[in-house]
């Protein structure tokens, strides 16, 4: 049986999790190689979770999840992050997309908190690493990406792997 033949449920599941407008979608489609999820300025462009079976190398067979932003508002914006919150049960692999400029929040914090909590290994993608003037020191789960510039996608699909 090929790689594209393994059904979903035997798949790793690897889900993007952050705050609106982070990035989440670009790191999406620069790690896939694909125009998979719709990219845009506008806050809460992602409404419901994406999903793609798919391979990826070095990593294999995968299901690729693109969330809603955990910061969204109002009534909707609760239901979106009702969904986003939803796939943690189905996640494998927890990939925490933090814009680089402003760091960890209080939200982003917590979901690491959920992540641990569900034993859901995880990394912390920050994102827009060209923007910064220069490149802290990363730890055993962190890594300074751009999905705009592709700086480290090589790099962050590798950490996914291990």
């Amino acid at each position: 049986m090929s790689l594209n033949d393994t059904p979903s449920g035997e798949r790793k599941h690897i889900s993007f999790f952050g705050l609106r407008n982070v990035g989440k979608s670009s790191l999406v489609n620069a790690v896939t190689g694909q125009n998979l999820s719709l990219v845009s300025n506008i806050l809460g462009t992602t409404t419901d979770p994406v999903k793609k079976a798919m391979e990826i190398l070095p990593i294999g067979a995968v299901v690729i999840i693109d969330t809603p932003g955990i910061d969204d508002e109002g009534t909707l914006g609760k239901m979106r992050v009702k969904r986003a919150m939803d796939i943690l049960s189905e996640t494998d692999i927890a990939i925490l997309v933090v814009d680089a400029q402003k760091g960890l929040n209080e939200t982003d914090k917590n979901l690491t908190k959920e992540f641990e909590n569900k034993n859901i290994p995880y990394i912390v993608a920050y994102n827009k690493c060209d923007l910064l003037p220069k490149i802290p020191k990363q730890t055993q789960n962190e890594i300074y990406v751009s999905a705009d510039k592709n700086i480290n996608i090589y790099e962050l699909k590798e950490m996914i792997f291990m």
